[in-house]
């Protein structure tokens, strides 16, 4: 019977043995639910780097592409929270899809560790429009309501929705969608719309290259990378559209002392002065959002983009 008194000793110990562990005791697959290339797969190896030396072990870019991220959510929603599945992702995306059929409750379904940074969106304008910056383009859009255009990534993009609550402020300009932000950006380089609201990626190349004019950043502060630049909200207090937030999430339940370990180890990345070049120069904004401020602001979110759907009639198909 010895044996098997020592096969109960170790059935005893064996979870106390494995809590022991010191982590991360393994590899982390961090799962970014896009394709290889995009800004939140650039985001996330730029991270990779400075987390896997903090952390002792290698941090794994998992991409996970389909359904606007909805495909790596939900893979990782159902992951063991020991730690070694994280995601990290656009989380203003998922809090907008809240109310969907099926969509994830970031606050049930994942738990949400920090915010790192925030896509810069911007207004860029056809050189011969005649308005050199944002006050200019509200007045020339209220004395010819209907006659403005502006592209877009699509219907129901933040884009698009950033051009409806302008057009709620004020500004009412014809909404012409495109299959992303490049094509979006061809047309007014060739004076089919004659504005674009985009990200600062995507546009300042042919602003610098004299072929646009970028007249406003959208975020609450100037960014970095055009310290010149005015935002919106200078010029017109009542807009409250959110920015574009990328974060980090885990598997609900996820024990605490791991959501604070990660929170440590993002809080020293973007300290670092060669990751905040490098997001600068990828038109990203810093943005932390600790872990008990991350359901305030997904609430927020969530709240701000239910009444924008609500009060202009868009459905949100994806």
């Amino acid at each position: 019977m010895r044996w098997v008194t020592k096969v109960l000793v170790i059935l005893m110990c064996g979870p106390g043995i494995l809590l022991a562990q010191p982590y991360p005791s393994k590899p982390v697959h961090l799962v970014t639910p896009f394709p290889p290339g995009g800004a939140v797969d650039l985001t996330a190896r730029l991270m990779q780097q400075r987390l896997s030396a903090s952390l002792g072990q290698s941090v794994v870019v998992d991409n996970r592409a389909g359904a606007g991220g909805r495909i790596g959510a939900t893979f990782v929603s159902k992951a063991s929270p020991d730690g070694y599945t994280m995601l990290f992702t656009v989380g203003s995306d998922l809090a907008m899809k809240q109310g969907m059929p099926g969509a994830l409750n970031l606050l049930t379904d994942l738990t949400p560790i920090a915010t790192a940074v925030a896509s810069v969106s911007a207004i860029a304008v056809r050189n011969d429009l005649g308005v050199n910056n944002f006050r200019e383009l509200m007045d020339l859009a209220k004395r010819n309501p209907g006659k403005l255009s502006y592209g877009s990534a699509g219907i129901a993009s933040t884009h698009h929705l950033t051009g409806e609550r302008l057009k709620q402020l004020g500004a009412d300009m014809i909404h012409i969608p495109y299959k992303g932000l490049g094509p979006a950006l061809s047309a007014l380089v060739s004076g089919e719309v004659d504005l674009n609201i985009t990200n600062v990626a995507t546009v300042l190349p042919q602003a610098r290259a004299g072929k646009v004019k970028i007249i406003a950043v959208i975020q609450p502060s100037r960014f970095d990378g055009l310290p010149d630049m005015p935002t919106v909200r200078e010029a017109l207090p009542g807009f409250d559209v959110p920015v574009a937030w990328y974060a980090f999430f885990g598997p609900p339940g996820l024990p605490r002392p791991i959501v604070d370990r990660w929170n440590s180890e993002i809080v020293k990345a973007l300290e670092a002065q060669d990751i905040r070049q490098r997001l600068v120069e990828a038109s990203m904004a810093l943005m932390f959002t600790p872990p008990d401020q991350m359901p305030a602001l997904i609430r927020t979110t969530a709240d701000v983009y239910e009444r924008l759907f609500k009060s202009t009639g868009i459905t949100l198909t994806e």
